[in-house]
């Protein structure tokens, strides 16, 4: 069975997904509501840490309703990887290097609102 994508099969991602370890999974993440709790009153910007093992690759797949920007950080907050206007992809493959922890970042501009699914898994390279 291939996971559609906006309608899309992704024929790498189905070789993850039976080779790899799935090491984060959020579905109707949502992005951009009001929260009186947090500076600005609104959360348009969320982090996620996650475990990793060295040398190994990353492949994130992205599903929201509206275009979400994301960021892929190291151990010592670096980001790796950064995509703008993300929808409905596949992002990857991304090497974890030495790392044992790493982190999503996604965000959507002031005034948006949107719901996000993210599935992150990690294959040897």
């Amino acid at each position: 069975m291939k996971m559609p994508i906006n309608g899309q099969h992704i024929p790498h991602m189905m070789a993850l997904l039976k080779n790899g370890e799935q090491v984060f999974k959020a579905e109707g993440l949502k992005l951009g509501e009001f929260d009186p709790s947090v500076e600005g009153f609104y959360r348009n910007v969320q982090s996620f840490p996650f475990k990793v093992k060295k040398r190994k690759v990353l492949e994130i797949r992205i599903d929201s309703d509206i275009p979400v920007d994301i960021a892929i950080a190291n151990e010592k907050g670096t980001s790796i990887s950064y995509k703008q206007g993300i929808k409905g992809s596949t992002i990857g493959p991304i090497s974890t290097d030495d790392n044992k922890e790493m982190g999503i970042i996604i965000g959507v501009y002031p005034g948006d609102r949107a719901t996000v699914d993210v599935e992150i898994w990690m294959a040897k390279p």
